[in-house]
């Protein structure tokens, strides 16, 4: 089991999110946000000026290759958008590129996405910003990254719980550790000053129904699952988790109707590669 001093003491030596990072997500959290000074914040960190300028022009936003300035990335695709890559760009550059200690670090972000994705889908229907559903549904597995870069002795013996029990790696998580991934990720959440929206949807995507009346921690919890039956990445599970009907009953879901949606989240995650790279 972790002590909690154990714990804190471990978040604490995570760094921090890059300073550009911090600093266009400061610009962007204000209430009325300087086009001009967001464009020159972006600009003093090359790398993320032109991460933003490739995924501008991905498929993924569908804007045919034709974003060629910051002026026009930030216009064009918006606030939401912007800060939606910037956070993207900010967290992937946390963890190992090659892959991770137990976890296939690769194949866990293609999950992320791939649950990004199908929150966005389905946002419409909800109410939800698409832009908020998918950095939502990219990020609610920062956990099991955190744990497995990070505390990855500790993690081996998760792993080897869930092989050994052939349960869920959550439930392996609070039986070895005494916690699981999505309070870890609801921690580093707020320790990378992450919008609360944000963190409240990492913390309770396994656990809607602690949540009744937040349709963003709902809307992530039946991406996930989703994400997991179109097998799309691996999100560390040999199992799929049961879909909560407290979350459907809050996002006014027909169940029935899911399948309409299955195509459009197919062909939108084909089109979201350039997000990882």
């Amino acid at each position: 089991m972790f002590d909690r001093q154990t714990l804190e003491k471990g978040l604490r030596e995570i760094p921090p999110l890059p300073v550009a990072v911090t600093a266009v997500m400061e610009v962007l959290n204000r209430k009325d946000v300087d086009f001009g000074e967001l464009q020159k914040k972006i600009a003093q960190d090359p790398a993320l000026a032109a991460r933003i300028l490739k995924v501008a022009n991905s498929p993924f936003y569908g804007l045919g290759g034709e974003v060629s300035s910051l002026k026009e990335a930030c216009v064009i695709l918006g606030i939401h958008a912007v800060r939606n890559i910037v956070i993207t760009a900010g967290v992937i550059g946390q963890f190992p590129a090659d892959g991770g200690n137990h976890l296939n670090l690769i194949g866990l972000w293609q999950h992320a996405i791939g649950t990004g994705v199908a929150a966005k889908v389905l946002a419409p229907s909800t109410g939800v910003d698409q832009e908020t559903a998918f950095t939502a549904g990219l990020l609610h597995d920062i956990g099991k990254m955190v744990l497995d870069v990070h505390f990855a002795d500790r993690y081996g013996k998760v792993i080897e719980y869930r092989d050994a029990n052939s349960c869920l790696l959550r439930d392996a998580e609070t039986a070895v550790l005494g916690i699981d991934h999505c309070e870890i990720g609801g921690m580093i959440a707020h320790r990378w000053k992450l919008p609360e929206a944000l963190a409240l949807a990492i913390k309770g995507h396994h656990t809607p129904c602690s949540y009744p009346s937040v349709t963003l921690v709902a809307l992530v919890h039946v991406a996930d699952i989703l994400c997991r039956g179109l097998e799309l990445g691996d999100g560390g599970d040999t199992l799929i988790p049961m879909l909560a009907p407290d979350a459907v009953a809050t996002l006014k879901m027909d169940i029935k109707n899911i399948g309409t949606y299955l195509s459009q989240i197919e062909a939108l995650f084909g089109s979201s590669k350039a997000l990882l790279g």
